[in-house]
């Protein structure tokens, strides 16, 4: 079954030559619009795979305030396409959680490339929902259901940009939207910070490499930075 693509891009000679690539790259185009304000709801029927939006979009909205929406209520993969430089506008885009940030004109291989990397945005594991209230356990939203997740089995929690964290277990890897400060506040006591990104589980420590200064843990690395050493090894000589 083919990519669908849905484009919004109010600009009829780029829509154009965004169509023609999308034929070239045998995708399929699952619908246009060119208004912020009415793509929402063409794009929620149409329930395309990835969303390519044009920052610049006449209406009320603007192709960033669509993505966060698109991002927050529908979870689907949205790719910037763009003729913008302005940092303040690139840090403004970063925040919805693209998959990618296109120049114009858009070439085949860098679309088909972002592409992938959106499509495998959409397959991570899923979203950790919220924590019960004896902080033991999470519940994962799997599908249609919520899964329940034994924090001890939690290897380690990292930060997975600015506002998502990522739960590392043995086997499986969750992702959360939240930061890491507010998650891991939360945490059991065997949690400890290792580093500026990352908090571990020690009670699933299995080794500590001095040299190389990173902990391992049923096969995972850890990072245990400078400025987190001495509350690390303190905290190993209490369990």
């Amino acid at each position: 079954m083919s990519t669908r693509i849905f484009v919004v891009e109010d600009e009829l000679l780029h829509l154009e030559a965004i169509q023609i690539t999308l034929e070239e790259g045998r995708l399929d185009l699952a619908g246009t619009c060119g208004d912020a304000d009415k793509a929402f709801e063409l794009i929620q029927k149409a329930k395309p795979d990835v969303v390519l939006v044009d920052i610049a979009l006449p209406g009320i909205n603007n192709g960033i305030t669509l993505a966060e929406r698109i991002n927050r209520e529908l979870s689907i993969p949205h790719i910037f396409t763009t003729s913008f430089t302005d940092d303040k506008v690139i840090e403004q885009a970063v925040a919805t959680n693209p998959s990618g940030y296109l120049r114009k004109p858009v070439e085949l291989v860098n679309l088909k490339a972002a592409i992938k990397i959106a499509l495998q945005k959409k397959q991570l594991p899923e979203e950790v929902n919220f924590t019960a209230g004896n902080y033991n356990l999470v519940f994962v939203k799997v599908g249609d259901k919520l899964v329940r997740v034994d924090l001890q089995e939690v290897l380690m929690v990292k930060a997975d940009g600015e506002n998502c964290i990522s739960l590392v277990t043995e086997k499986k890897e969750f992702i959360s939207r939240t930061t890491l400060k507010e998650f891991c506040s939360e945490l059991p006591p065997e949690f400890i910070q290792t580093h500026r990104s990352c908090f571990i589980n020690l009670k699933q420590l299995d080794s500590f490499n001095e040299r190389e200064q990173f902990a391992i843990l049923k096969g995972k690395i850890a990072p245990v930075a400078r400025s987190f050493r001495k509350d690390f090894l303190n905290a190993l000589h209490k369990i």
